[in-house]
Protein backbone atom coordinates (compact mmCIF):
# COMPACT_ATOMS: atom_id res chain seq x y z
CA UNK A 1 0.00 0.00 0.00
CA UNK A 2 3.08 2.67 0.85
CA UNK A 3 4.62 1.34 -2.59
CA UNK A 4 1.39 2.14 -4.51
CA UNK A 5 0.98 5.63 -2.84
CA UNK A 6 4.63 6.65 -3.02
CA UNK A 7 4.29 5.38 -6.67
CA UNK A 8 1.45 8.07 -7.32
CA UNK A 9 3.04 10.84 -5.66
CA UNK A 10 5.61 10.41 -7.65
CA UNK A 11 3.92 10.37 -10.64
CA UNK A 12 1.72 13.47 -9.90
CA UNK A 13 5.05 15.08 -9.06
CA UNK A 14 6.60 14.23 -12.87
CA UNK A 15 3.24 15.58 -14.25
CA UNK A 16 3.27 18.76 -12.34
CA UNK A 17 6.91 19.03 -13.72
CA UNK A 18 6.37 18.13 -17.12
CA UNK A 19 3.40 20.64 -17.54
CA UNK A 20 5.67 23.57 -15.57
CA UNK A 21 8.53 22.97 -17.93
CA UNK A 22 6.25 22.71 -20.77
CA UNK A 23 4.11 25.56 -20.01
CA UNK A 24 5.55 27.88 -17.05
CA UNK A 25 2.44 26.90 -14.86
CA UNK A 26 2.49 24.28 -12.19
CA UNK A 27 -0.86 22.43 -13.07
CA UNK A 28 -1.69 18.78 -13.14
CA UNK A 29 -4.15 19.11 -16.52
CA UNK A 30 -2.19 21.67 -18.65
CA UNK A 31 -4.40 24.42 -20.20
CA UNK A 32 -4.27 25.43 -24.07
CA UNK A 33 -2.20 28.31 -23.90
CA UNK A 34 -3.89 31.68 -25.87
CA UNK A 35 -1.93 32.84 -29.19
CA UNK A 36 -0.85 35.76 -27.53
CA UNK A 37 0.72 34.13 -24.54
CA UNK A 38 2.36 31.38 -26.89
CA UNK A 39 3.65 34.44 -28.71
CA UNK A 40 4.77 35.81 -25.29
CA UNK A 41 6.50 32.74 -24.67
CA UNK A 42 7.92 32.63 -27.90
CA UNK A 43 9.40 35.67 -27.74
CA UNK A 44 10.73 34.92 -23.89
CA UNK A 45 12.26 31.68 -24.73
CA UNK A 46 14.03 33.63 -27.81
CA UNK A 47 15.32 36.45 -25.64
CA UNK A 48 16.94 33.41 -23.00
CA UNK A 49 18.72 31.91 -26.02
CA UNK A 50 19.86 35.02 -26.91
CA UNK A 51 21.04 36.12 -23.95
CA UNK A 52 22.72 32.48 -22.89
CA UNK A 53 24.79 33.00 -26.43
CA UNK A 54 25.90 36.37 -25.73
CA UNK A 55 26.98 35.07 -21.98
CA UNK A 56 28.83 32.23 -23.71
CA UNK A 57 30.28 34.23 -26.00
CA UNK A 58 31.60 36.89 -23.87
CA UNK A 59 33.16 33.67 -21.57
CA UNK A 60 34.84 32.14 -24.42
CA UNK A 61 36.61 35.25 -25.11
CA UNK A 62 37.57 35.61 -21.63
CA UNK A 63 38.84 32.29 -21.59
CA UNK A 64 40.51 31.27 -24.73
CA UNK A 65 41.15 34.39 -26.07
CA UNK A 66 38.88 33.74 -29.02
CA UNK A 67 37.26 36.02 -31.25
CA UNK A 68 33.37 35.67 -30.54
CA UNK A 69 32.59 39.27 -31.98
CA UNK A 70 29.95 36.97 -34.75
CA UNK A 71 28.53 35.24 -31.69
CA UNK A 72 27.72 38.36 -29.87
CA UNK A 73 26.41 40.55 -32.76
CA UNK A 74 24.28 37.63 -33.67
CA UNK A 75 23.05 37.47 -29.79
CA UNK A 76 22.70 41.39 -29.91
CA UNK A 77 20.80 41.03 -33.60
CA UNK A 78 18.29 37.81 -32.02
CA UNK A 79 18.05 40.39 -28.44
CA UNK A 80 16.82 43.37 -30.90
CA UNK A 81 14.31 41.31 -32.50
CA UNK A 82 13.02 40.09 -29.51
CA UNK A 83 12.31 43.46 -28.37
CA UNK A 84 10.67 44.73 -31.44
CA UNK A 85 8.37 41.67 -31.55
CA UNK A 86 7.38 42.49 -27.20
CA UNK A 87 6.73 45.93 -28.48
CA UNK A 88 4.19 44.81 -31.27
CA UNK A 89 2.72 42.26 -29.20
CA UNK A 90 2.19 44.59 -26.09
CA UNK A 91 0.31 46.86 -28.21
CA UNK A 92 -3.24 44.76 -27.80
CA UNK A 93 -2.28 42.48 -24.42
CA UNK A 94 -4.02 43.41 -21.32
CA UNK A 95 -4.20 42.06 -17.93
CA UNK A 96 -1.82 39.79 -16.69
CA UNK A 97 -0.63 39.23 -20.20
CA UNK A 98 0.59 43.02 -20.42
CA UNK A 99 2.24 42.57 -16.59
CA UNK A 100 4.41 39.99 -17.87
CA UNK A 101 5.10 41.41 -21.15
CA UNK A 102 6.05 44.58 -18.92
CA UNK A 103 8.53 42.22 -16.89
CA UNK A 104 10.71 40.74 -19.97
CA UNK A 105 10.72 44.41 -21.85
CA UNK A 106 11.95 45.25 -18.31
CA UNK A 107 14.78 42.11 -18.30
CA UNK A 108 15.64 43.24 -21.73
CA UNK A 109 16.52 46.61 -21.04
CA UNK A 110 18.19 45.99 -17.77
CA UNK A 111 20.32 43.07 -20.48
CA UNK A 112 21.01 45.70 -22.71
CA UNK A 113 22.42 47.98 -20.10
CA UNK A 114 24.13 45.10 -19.22
CA UNK A 115 25.93 44.25 -22.52
CA UNK A 116 26.65 48.01 -22.95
Amino acid sequence: MKGLIAVLAVAVVALLAYNYVHTGRVALIPSSLSRDEQALQRIEERFDTARRQFEAAGRAAGIAGADTTADAEAARRDIEKADADLAALSAHLGGALKAQADRLRTEIEAFRDEMR
